[in-house]
């Protein structure tokens, strides 16, 4: 009796440790599938960040280069903007011609052909002035409010007030000749202006240093930067 109560109490430990066993094991694949799955919840999650991060700095990574790409375009832009407005500093000028060369071209009178005072560089008296000086010009007989006309074709380099001339037109009528029609009461043409020969400059007015004499048209010619004699360069007389 002894032996068999003693194999029995073996025999129920071996199926105590037995059940305890698979207990044990039991707990430890429980536990390994619950950390298991927590893993898997964290990466996933970490993983939706990272994504969202990466899709976040690729569109500042855009929003930039569209940036940089517009300030590069604008850029282009005012630089061409800026060539395309670029003043230029050349003067218009007159070119010369077959019809009108100093000395051999026709030129028309200004005004009525009667010369009232000559072309001279010797000093003479001026009655208003009470001194002598050149009179490096032709005084044209003409009555207050006669018209007066271009010479040839030529380009209107300005039009001013002087204090001894009075109102005074420059035109350059090419081959190096400009003309200056002094003492004009009414103007008719503008700086830039671009004249025919014989079209109406204005009217004569007074020339203020020889406001003494009978009314005329004080007539000046300028040839390569030297005054010459009006009649000679039209190829006129008195």
């Amino acid at each position: 009796m002894a032996t068999k109560d003693r194999s029995n109490n073996n025999n129920l430990r071996a199926l105590f440790s037995v059940i305890c066993l698979c207990i044990i094991a039991l707990g430890l694949v429980v536990y390994f599938s619950m950390n298991s799955k927590n893993t898997t919840d964290v990466n996933e999650a970490t993983t939706v960040v990272e994504t969202k991060t990466t899709a976040v700095q690729r569109a500042i990574t855009t929003r930039l280069e569209a940036t940089s790409t517009t300030a590069v375009q604008t850029t282009g832009s005012e630089n061409v903007t800026k060539k395309k407005k670029k003043p230029t500093t050349e003067a218009p000028t007159m070119e010369a011609g077959e019809t009108n060369t100093p000395y051999k071209s026709f030129y028309k009178y200004p005004c009525n052909e009667t010369v009232l005072n000559g072309y001279t560089q010797e000093l003479v008296l001026n009655d208003t002035m009470g001194d002598y000086r050149s009179h490096t010009a032709i005084d044209f007989k003409c009555a207050a409010g006669s018209k007066v006309v271009a010479i040839n074709d030529g380009l209107v380099m300005s039009v001013e007030k002087d204090n001894l001339l009075g109102n005074v037109i420059k035109i350059d009528h090419g081959g190096k000749l400009i003309a200056c029609y002094c003492g004009m009461d009414a103007v008719n043409v503008s700086q830039g202006d671009y004249v025919t020969i014989g079209q109406t400059l204005g009217a004569v007015g007074k020339v203020p240093f020889e406001a003494k004499q009978q009314a005329h048209l004080h007539f000046e010619t300028i040839l390569d930067g030297k005054h010459v004699n009006p009649l000679d360069v039209m190829g006129k007389s008195e």
